[in-house]
């Protein structure tokens, strides 16, 4: 079976290093996309790679992609310089159900670099304050220094981060990720997003049963399986969905029971 694939190229306006082997990279266009969705970028006799797009949807000037260098075809991307351009094709999936947040708490679950794909869900939260009741962040990574997007200043009332070791300078407790969740009071009627790596997301969600959290309020990007994006390789399956057209996120109590399929 022959796949036609459309791309569409976009100048790098800049590339800055936001994270040991992790750049951010922004592109002069109009990529219309929801937040939580994923693209897919080619780099010609490479290869191809996803990302998820993690700038402010509503900017219909420029958008932003986060590369961590970790195989050929991202190594190739990172290599890149401003003036030169990106194949660029999508978007695709299902993102992060903001419309049934309104009114609702929400607390945000982010490990490694996690904070990636849930970076648009938090300008829309920042946006329209009045929309939802309160909002709470909780970063984890391995140092402050691999925390993503550290200067970016969010106006949420609850905001934390953890990582496995500290350093002076950088305000953080020290710990793992569901440590510090272990210790948040949230309401038991919260709004859970998470995204992470896959080992922290049976604990994290133990860890809000305990507190009340119901499943079916509980989200979880899936995106690290992402492969050609358009459910052909099934590369990405889990159980009876597919990743890329089903997700990549999921609400947990209907994604839970696939997982060992």
């Amino acid at each position: 079976m022959k796949i036609e694939l459309t791309y569409k190229e976009y100048l790098i306006k800049s590339k800055q290093e936001i994270a040991p082997e992790t750049y951010l990279i922004k592109l002069k266009g109009d990529f219309i996309f929801e937040p939580g969705q994923f693209l897919q970028v080619y780099v010609d006799n490479i290869g191809e790679a996803t990302f998820a797009p993690c700038s402010d949807s509503e900017d219909h000037k420029n958008f932003e992609i986060c590369v961590r260098t970790v195989g050929n075809t991202t190594r190739a991307v990172a290599e890149l310089n401003p003036g030169e351009k990106l194949k660029i094709r999508g978007p695709y999936g299902k993102g992060w159900p903001i419309g049934k947040l309104i009114g609702q708490n929400i607390a945000i679950i982010s490990g490694g670099i996690g904070l990636i794909p849930l970076r648009p869900l938090l300008y829309q939260l920042q946006k329209y304050p009045k929309e939802f009741k309160n909002i709470y962040l909780l970063s984890g990574c391995r140092t402050p220094h691999h925390l993503p997007f550290k200067e970016d200043k969010w106006r949420f009332k609850y905001q934390k981060i953890t990582a496995e070791k500290t350093i002076p300078g950088f305000e953080s407790e020290r710990g793992m990720i569901t440590e510090l969740v272990e210790k948040v009071d949230l309401p038991k009627d919260t709004r859970v997003l998470i995204c992470g790596p896959e080992i922290m997301f049976q604990p994290l969600c133990d860890i809000l049963n305990d507190k009340k959290i119901s499943d079916k309020n509980i989200y979880i990007s899936f995106e690290r399986r992402m492969e050609c994006g358009i459910g052909f390789c099934q590369h990405c399956s889990i159980g009876k969905f597919l990743v890329c057209k089903d997700g990549p996120v999921f609400r947990w109590d209907e994604i839970k029971k696939e997982l060992n399929k």
